[in-house]
């Protein structure tokens, strides 16, 4: 077989016996369905992340230049994959056959963790036809009220759509009134009894009269259910933007032990795959290319295969700290500790167990210390290692995205929103907020308010449906 020309069923061949390898290694995948497509087909599925998805003038400003980075020889997409069901891929055609089987090799991997990590449960993996349906809609739309009119509400609806909770598959409890307890001793104290159920009451009256009765974290999901000037194909494209925006919430939570597993399983299929001399060597730089450390930020096929390979590590040679650390440590196959991790944990949870002093060093994170008995040699120490967990940490369960929720929906009675940014772990940029507060107010119909805290101090960014946007340090 040749490394440049190959028909489709080779690629079926490759297909076939990497999931026999998977198999026999504990990987039970499910089937994947190989496109075979033009640069252009696969650059335009990248942009817009789901295939049929609608028209957005951000995704073609994202496909113009990724795919003008690939004509120009600067990059080159090798995988993309869709959670559906059945699992979708797609090879660019052109690219050699060594390529394509470390693609659907790894694509193994990816299929086998869309199928068993718990973040996923929640996937509407028949979401392309819903796609392709909301495209169709989106289209009437344009024509029938202008694209320009339409592109402005789905700018809007992008601007805030990651604002829903992350955690799918934990629900809130609803507010309910808060009961006096009776006691023993109230006979004894009947004024202070009188007085804790008038404030009991007070409170519970206070709390009703709240809309919504407790701070809201879906602003797009509120605004589609309660903005009262929206017209109902306004409110259809927010539960478009908002619904598959929802779609990449667990890719989003799970990046670095997705791509960690799916580069864990293109380099042991590929191995078992017994590749000629010049193809593996083909295979070790393109795997090399994939794993290695980015100059300045970090790469998530790096990061994740390193913290998997001292796992299976830990899992078969563990050092009598590990073994007190871990009950599972030198007890059992290698692979199906990874497959335990991966079937329960995400980034946030992957990072605060497993990120240790030397899985920093091996993925070599920056925060480096000289060994004290060889001046020339670095490693990292455990403090460094904390302060590399907490930004890592901080960084994958908000994904760099401030806290902000609905306080008041109601707010002066005059039906504008009044937000609460909540926590320091992300900070607000004031023109981003100004800018994003009014995408808001054009969503809303009415001015909308933000609370933050800058330097210790109180500050209020205001933004109105016309695209006026307002700063103060006093209370609006």
């Amino acid at each position: 077989m040749s490394a440049t020309l190959y028909e489709t069923a080779d690629l079926q061949e490759v297909d076939e016996r990497c999931q026999e390898i998977a198999a026999d290694l504990g990987f039970d995948t499910p089937p994947v369905v190989y496109h075979l497509m033009r640069s252009t087909e696969v650059y335009d599925i990248a942009a817009r992340g789901l295939p049929g998805r609608y028209s957005s003038s951000r995704f073609g400003a994202v496909y113009s230049q990724q795919h003008g980075d690939y004509r120009m020889g600067r990059s080159r997409i090798y995988e993309l994959i869709v959670n559906t069901e059945p699992v979708h891929a797609y090879l660019l055609d052109g690219n050699s056959m060594v390529a394509q089987t470390l693609v659907i090799a790894h694509c193994t991997g990816h299929a086998w963790f869309f199928a068993n990590n718990r973040w996923f449960d929640p996937t509407d993996r028949l979401i392309l036809p819903r796609v392709r349906s909301a495209a169709e809609r989106i289209g009437r739309y344009m024509a029938e009220h202008g694209r320009d009119r339409v592109e402005d509400l789905i700018d809007a609806c992008e601007a805030i759509a990651i604002h829903q909770p992350q955690a799918q598959m934990v629900r809130r409890a609803e507010p309910v009134d808060e009961q006096f307890r009776p006691s023993r001793y109230d006979a004894l104290f009947p004024d202070e009894v009188a007085a804790e159920k008038q404030r009991l009451g007070q409170a519970n009256t206070q709390r009703r009269a709240r809309f919504p009765a407790a701070p809201e974290g879906d602003l797009l999901g509120f605004i589609e259910r309660h903005a009262r000037h929206l017209e109902d194909w306004q409110r259809d494209v927010i539960s478009i933007v908002r619904s598959e925006q929802a779609y990449f919430l667990p890719q989003m939570r799970t990046k670095i032990a997705n791509e960690g597993l799916a580069v864990l399983c293109h380099q042991e299929l590929c191995q078992r795959l017994f590749l000629p001399a010049d193809e593996y060597w083909e295979y070790e730089q393109l795997n090399a290319s994939v794993v290695a450390p980015h100059p300045r930020q970090v790469n998530p096929y790096n990061l994740g295969i390193t913290i998997l390979r001292e796992i299976m590590r830990i899992a078969v040679e563990p050092d009598d700290d590990e073994r007190e650390r871990w009950q599972w440590a030198g007890e059992g196959d290698p692979f199906t500790r990874v497959r335990a991790i991966c079937r329960d944990h995400d980034d946030e949870a992957l990072l605060r167990e497993f990120l240790t002093p030397k899985v920093c060093e091996q993925a070599r994170l920056f925060a480096f210390e000289h060994l004290q008995t060889d001046p020339r040699r670095i490693r990292v120490s455990s403090r460094e290692c904390d302060s590399i967990r907490d930004v890592l940490v901080r960084q994958h369960s908000t994904f760099g995205i401030p806290h902000i929720e609905i306080a008041d929906a109601d707010y002066g009675g005059r039906g504008e929103l009044y937000l609460e940014h909540r926590g320091d772990e992300v900070g607000l940029d004031g023109e981003y907020a100004r800018g994003t507060l009014a995408q808001i107010a054009l969503l809303w119909g009415r001015r909308v308010v933000v609370a933050t805290v800058s330097q210790d101090k109180p500050i209020w960014y205001a933004g109105h449906p016309d695209g006026r946007t307002e700063e103060t340090r006093s209370r609006p």
